[in-house]
């Protein structure tokens, strides 16, 4: 899966993703550092990439269902907790699995959620029965 990590994630998890088989670029990869949510947002649409970020609320204004939006390549926000030093492969390893596994989430929004010593996925949009 393509996949672009937000400027508030470290380039470390890059690796880890790529394990994975993942194509994971930074936003810092293309762009200088303060680019607007819009900009970055617009880069996941054009190289086809799903969004990972701690800043999903930001996000959340520009896909579906805040705003109708034919096609976008899924977001996964890591949300009530951040990803430092100690956490990040941890972390990337269970979104680099979770992808292998799910394989296409265009459309889609995820909030991950920290459970203890682990890490949970769930799907938020569209609602799952």
């Amino acid at each position: 899966m393509r996949i672009l990590l937000d400027e508030n994630i470290t380039q470390k998890s890059i690796p880890v993703l790529r394990r994975y088989g993942h194509d994971a670029i930074h936003v810092l990869d293309r762009f200088c550092a303060g680019k607007s949510d819009e900009e970055v947002f617009q880069l996941a649409l054009e190289e086809q990439r799903a969004l990972v970020t701690i800043n999903g609320k930001d996000f959340m204004v520009l896909i579906p269902p805040q705003r109708e939006l034919p096609l976008h390549y899924g977001l996964i926000w890591l949300r009530g907790f951040q990803v430092t030093a100690k956490s990040y492969e941890k972390v990337m390893e269970t979104i680099g699995e979770f992808l292998q596994c799910q394989g296409d989430i265009k459309n889609t929004y995820y909030a991950m959620k920290k459970q203890g010593v682990s890490y949970k996925i769930v799907q938020r949009f569209p609602k799952t029965m």
